[in-house]
């Protein structure tokens, strides 16, 4: 009767050592993710905010149009960036599971406002439903922080930390900007602080262990 649990705890430790090992040798495979869904979020925040602006004559209706197109497409390009890849770690599956979520979470939230603002257009002729959008921004930089903080966590990598902090700086000072062209100007460059910058690091850091 007490020989399972001396088996169960060698399993145990086995286990605690291959994952420590994995994570010693293989780091996060995420890079290009990170710098392509950087690169798509500064590119929305910036159409964003050039029709703020008004430097873009569409109408508000075409927010809509900016955040799925360009999400879309990095989901697109992100899928086949991520074929051909080996066997993930445990902290890459940790990592993609994570982001994978965070993107629902995203989507979900964009398809709402846009439903909702469509919603108040056909009901009072008015756009200011799409004014909700203002709160994609700190959310973005919330759901960044998020998993910035789990990828740290489950890859035992404390330089993903800082991009965490930075991500809820960045969810208050967006925030604090809602409603103005400045807060997606603030987002885009945001978005090259904490998602393209640690995307490029991975990247380095997968080219130096093959």
């Amino acid at each position: 009767m007490s020989i399972a649990p001396s088996q169960s705890a060698q399993e145990d430790l086995r286990m605690m050592r291959e994952l420590a090992e994995e994570g010693r040798v293989r780091p996060l495979l995420g890079g290009r993710e990170f710098v392509i869904f950087g690169v798509a979020i500064a590119l929305a925040g910036l159409l964003h905010a050039a029709l703020v602006y008004r430097l873009l004559p569409w109408p508000p209706m075409a927010l809509a149009a900016i955040w799925f197109g360009t999400m879309m497409l990095a989901v697109l390009v992100a899928g086949i960036a991520r074929s051909g890849r080996g066997r993930p770690t445990t902290a890459n599956r940790v990592e993609m599971e994570v982001w994978r979520a965070g993107g629902y979470v995203l989507g979900a939230l964009a398809l709402s406002i846009f439903a909702y603002g469509m919603l108040v257009l056909s009901r009072s002729g008015s756009d200011q439903g799409f004014f909700l959008f203002t709160l994609l921004p700190p959310i973005v930089f919330g759901v960044y922080a998020i998993a910035m903080a789990a990828s740290s966590a489950a890859a035992r990598d404390p330089s993903l930390r800082g991009f965490a902090i930075t991500s809820v700086a960045l969810l208050v000072v967006t925030t604090l900007l809602a409603g103005s062209a400045t807060q997606y100007l603030v987002m885009a460059a945001g978005a090259v602080m904490v998602s393209i910058l640690p995307g490029l690091m991975l990247l380095r850091r997968e080219r130096e262990h093959g």
